[in-house]
């Protein structure tokens, strides 16, 4: 998967990480996602939707092609034996099942590119798999080992437009989540601007200054986590 971020960017946000941490003891950790979730089940979904709708709406839409396929140009003369009432019955099944395998199948690819998927699945749903990738990359990069508990993630996801900062317990006992917001917001909207990376070095600048005031550096700085972003 390409990268969204250049050598340069990851320098440059290293670097404001070093420049952050050297005014606090937090520790701050940057993880950009391009994606959480593949949503694959979506295409499906609305596939098999599709394939359940398709006799109601060719029967409202259509009637005479399915009136066609079961009796032929002769479907309203009436005259007809058990048998070929039975062979009507077979070659209807038939071609409705043909238009239902053609249906699910051009639904499901007209909805699989990434951004189609994105659009249908719900914004709660979008919302949590956000939250539950960040949680799990927070224990993942060890933020919960800083010894005094202050690590700080900030977390973005590509596809779904959203980030994320969550903070150790250490952080937490003296600064609000709320007090993240603006952040998070500004990060937001310079990810989907195309400015990632000027977004996140400004974020780790904010979060920064916030750390040092209610965590000033050691007389002996540790630094106990990477200065680096990872991608994924």
């Amino acid at each position: 998967m390409a990268r969204v971020l250049t050598q340069d960017d990851h320098r440059r946000i290293a670097a404001a990480i070093s420049a952050a941490e050297a005014n606090t003891s937090g520790e701050i950790y940057c993880v950009v996602s391009h994606a959480v979730a593949s949503y694959r089940w979506i295409p499906v979904t609305l596939g098999a939707v599709a394939v359940l709708l398709t006799p109601v709406l060719t029967g409202l839409l259509a009637p005479g092609l399915l009136q066609a396929s079961l009796f032929g140009s002769d479907w309203s003369s009436g005259n007809f034996s058990q048998a070929d009432l039975a062979s009507a019955l077979r070659k209807g099944l038939l071609t409705l099942s043909l238009i239902q395998i053609a249906v699910f199948a051009v639904v499901t690819a007209l909805s699989w590119p990434q951004r189609v998927r994105l659009w249908f699945a719900p914004p709660p749903m979008r919302r949590h798999k956000v939250m539950h990738a960040a949680r799990s990359q927070f224990l993942a990069q060890g933020l919960q080992q800083t010894t005094d508990r202050t690590g700080l993630l900030i977390f973005i996801a590509m596809a779904e437009r959203q980030a994320v900062l969550i903070a150790d317990e250490g952080i937490n006992a003296r600064v609000e989540q709320q007090v993240w917001d603006d952040t998070v917001t500004d990060l937001t909207s310079e990810a989907g601007a195309g400015r990632l990376a000027e977004g996140l070095i400004t974020a780790i600048g904010q979060c920064g200054n916030l750390l040092a005031q209610h965590f000033p550096p050691e007389s002996q700085p540790r630094n106990q986590l990477p200065n680096r972003v990872v991608e994924l």
